[in-house]
């Protein structure tokens, strides 16, 4: 009875032992190969063309499914009635506003210069005036003295009537010509300062006077560069909404954004492409493959690494650059921790974006040695 019960436990414990030996041969050995060689299916970046802020109905499609492009081709057309009548809408009041400004412009410099031509003959009408009113006084203290003089003749009898009524008359004609005259020159001087009219008494020279007509008509040429400038708002409002309609206009042509390959078209001729919908899928010629490695492995595979890789098809070798690592889902831990046996070690993921070389398609197996 012993002896039946010995034999199973020791054919267990050989059994124990002998798997456990294999699992950890078995574990260095897969260990081994993954710090060797690392393999990734190649991939290309795939990106969605759409219509930039406009959307319409399809006119033309420029090229089929499969059919290689270059950067700038042309994809698909949207209808452009609608957009070109608007742009010819908006062209001509931009026209319009262009020669209001131009208008203002010209009629703001006539103004200010005729201004400036006014302010300068005023200062040299004010010292015409201010001579005329020096003549003026004397040929009124003349004409006192000469009726002073009549008057005392005609008490004494040394003269007429008639001559004293004379002088009368010119004595006071010449009063009233200073009064006139000092009423002129105060017009003109309105608006100058105590001290300037104190500093045109010593001089005689006005230049530099402030003048209420001249000081008014510069409120009106401000008031009308506020209308030039409003204007020129306008203006560049309407060249900035033309500039958005003729963009527009182009965005009307769908382009592709670099080299690649269309893999499908979203709409066909004559269906409604909204804006901002994907209307070309395009792989592009950016192809990279994804590989995983342990942590004790990932400070070999940092951004900006070279590497090499093995096309298994072509049995050639391409260059490599790494773009990122990061640490894996909890899916890739698993999927090594099951195929090579890591199970204590965190799992990366490892980009390579690869060089292209004739005759490498996405799909194609690669091969990183490290």
């Amino acid at each position: 009875m012993k002896k039946n019960v010995k034999i199973p436990v020791i054919f267990l414990l050989l059994l124990f032992f002998g798997s456990f030996l294999i699992f950890l041969g078995s574990r260095n050995d897969a260990v081994t190969v993954a710090k060797s060689i690392k393999s990734g299916v190649l991939t290309a970046d795939e990106i969605n063309v759409a219509f930039q802020n406009v959307g319409g109905k399809v006119i033309k499609r420029f090229v089929e499914e499969s059919q290689m492009v270059k950067k700038g081709d042309p994809l698909m057309q949207l209808e452009d009635v609608d957009t070109k009548l608007a742009i010819d809408r908006l062209q001509a009041l931009v026209d319009s506003q262009r020669a209001a400004v131009n208008q203002e412009q010209a009629a703001i410099e006539i103004t200010e210069n005729e201004t400036n031509l006014s302010e300068l003959s005023t200062w040299r009408k004010i010292e015409e005036v201010k001579a005329s009113l020096e003549a003026a006084k004397s040929a009124r203290n003349l004409a006192s003295t000469e009726f002073d003089r009549q008057t005392q003749l005609r008490k004494t009898g040394g003269n007429s009537q008639s001559q004293l009524d004379n002088a009368r008359n010119a004595f006071v004609v010449a009063k009233m010509q200073v009064i006139q005259i000092e009423s002129q020159l105060s017009t003109l001087m309105i608006g100058a300062t105590p001290e300037q009219v104190s500093q045109f008494e010593k001089t005689q020279n006005a230049t530099g006077m402030s003048l209420q007509s001249i000081i008014i008509a510069r409120q009106k040429l401000e008031n009308r560069q506020n209308q030039l400038a409003q204007l020129k708002a306008q203006l560049a409002q309407g060249e900035t909404d033309l500039k958005q309609l003729q963009i527009n206009y182009q965005r009307l042509t769908l382009k592709a954004p670099e080299d690649g390959k269309v893999l499908k078209l979203m709409f066909e001729d004559g269906e409604l492409a909204p804006t901002g919908a994907p209307a070309v899928l395009l792989e592009t010629d950016r192809k990279y493959i994804d590989i995983y490695v342990n942590e004790k492995m990932v400070n070999d595979y940092q951004p900006g690494t070279t590497v090499t890789a093995n096309v298994i098809a072509l049995d050639k070798e391409v260059k490599g650059k790494v773009r990122f690592a990061t640490a894996a889902p909890s899916f890739a831990d698993l999927r090594m921790t099951r195929e090579r046996g890591q199970a204590d070690l965190t799992s990366y993921q490892v980009r390579i974006y690869i060089e292209s070389i004739p005759k490498l398609l996405t799909g194609m197996t690669l091969e990183v040695e490290q």
